[in-house]
């Protein structure tokens, strides 16, 4: 295949393009923080394991195996960070989703994503009538925006997050927006960007969705919506094959069609083609630009706006990548080492809007 067939066609610079912001090959402190860090991560799934897969009786038995199997890694990449070509979190954490595919995991989370996304369908219609009874079109957009960061502190592949759903019965969209940096945020050109919106909507949009559940539900679809209600046609897209908690397109398929039900603008964008819902050739949690399914790059070349969301997408990944066209980086930062590596607080907030270079 083609290897251009893949690549964004929005980057700014393919040729020099690298997707990992840290570079766990030389640099120790870092690889001595993060091999740890996701070796932790990816033990406590076993004691998970069964629950998260009752239909699977060797679910527990095959996570040990899974565990083994990235413990032995992180064991060679401690001694020599060349074991991986390029050692990062993002081929890590692609190297889990490998094991957990080879041991018969077809989505080890499935279970998880389907019950909270239930929940938020059912709070869809409320969060949408109460974007929708603000008058002033600044104040809705920083409503939706602010719901956006929000519903993705529900990450159950971040410590600090998992602790706090694991313990809580009652931790919903609203609790979420009193966890999350007050504004202004760490990185915050927010006002620039509605001003943007307010003289100018877009005409194409292509948004890469993280988790399942409030996180989609709940702050991406309103975002979604708002948009077609100024007549922008909009791409998302998300995983082609499972990785944590985070949608698989077809998932993005059956719950945008779900909301449709408690909502004309998607009902109606849907039947004719003005939101599109597309894989993106990703196996993991983080994103490659130069790895992306060829229809979506077909699809998004006359694109005026990318978002990428969340940790995986937008810090771990893409945090310096520059596009031809606008594009707006956004996710909390769950991880209190990455939050301070970067001259933040653990739960501040990235909103980072850049004008087309």
């Amino acid at each position: 295949m083609n290897q251009s067939e893949n690549v964004c066609p929005l980057l700014k610079n393919p040729d020099s393009y690298n997707p990992d912001t840290i570079d766990l090959v030389n640099n120790v402190k870092e690889r001595n923080y993060w091999l740890p860090c996701l070796e932790n991560m990816v033990k406590k799934f076993v004691s998970k394991a069964g629950f998260l897969n009752p239909d699977y009786p060797e679910a527990t038995e095959k996570a040990e195996v899974c565990f083994q199997k990235f413990h032995d890694l992180v064991g060679k990449a401690t001694e020599d960070p060349n074991v991986l070509i390029p050692l990062s979190v993002r081929t890590l954490l692609e190297f889990n989703e490998d094991n957990l595919q080879d041991n018969n995991f077809k989505d080890a989370w499935y279970k998880q994503k389907e019950s909270e996304s239930a929940v938020a369908l059912k709070e869809f219609k409320e969060r949408i009538d109460f974007i929708d009874s603000i008058p002033e079109f600044e104040a809705r957009w920083l409503e939706i925006v602010t719901g956006v960061l929000a519903g993705n502190v529900f990450d159950w592949g971040s410590t600090v997050v998992a602790d706090i759903l694991e313990t809580s019965t009652n931790f919903g969209l609203s609790q979420a927006m009193g966890t999350i940096e007050k504004r202004p945020w760490f990185q915050d050109n927010l006002d620039s960007w509605i001003q943007r919106l307010k003289n100018e909507p877009y005409k194409l949009v292509v948004i890469f969705v993280d988790n399942a559940g409030v996180d989609f539900i709940l702050g991406i679809l309103p975002l979604v919506r708002e948009f077609l209600k100024q007549d922008t046609k909009v791409i998302l897209t998300a995983n082609t094959s499972p990785a944590l908690n985070d949608v698989t397109c077809q998932e993005l398929k059956s719950y945008t069609d779900h909301a449709a039900g408690d909502c004309p603008v998607l009902a109606k964008s849907l039947s004719t083609s003005q939101l599109l819902t597309v894989e993106n050739g990703q196996k993991g949690p983080c994103l490659d630009l130069t790895n992306l399914s060829p229809e979506l790059c077909k699809l998004m070349t006359k694109a005026d706006l990318i978002i990428l969301e969340g940790m995986g997408r937008a810090v771990h990944t893409n945090l310096y990548a520059k596009f031809n066209v606008d594009s707006i980086k956004l996710a909390v930062l769950k991880n209190d080492w990455l939050a301070k590596s970067l001259g933040a607080q653990q739960f501040s907030v990235i909103f980072n809007y850049e004008t087309a270079t």
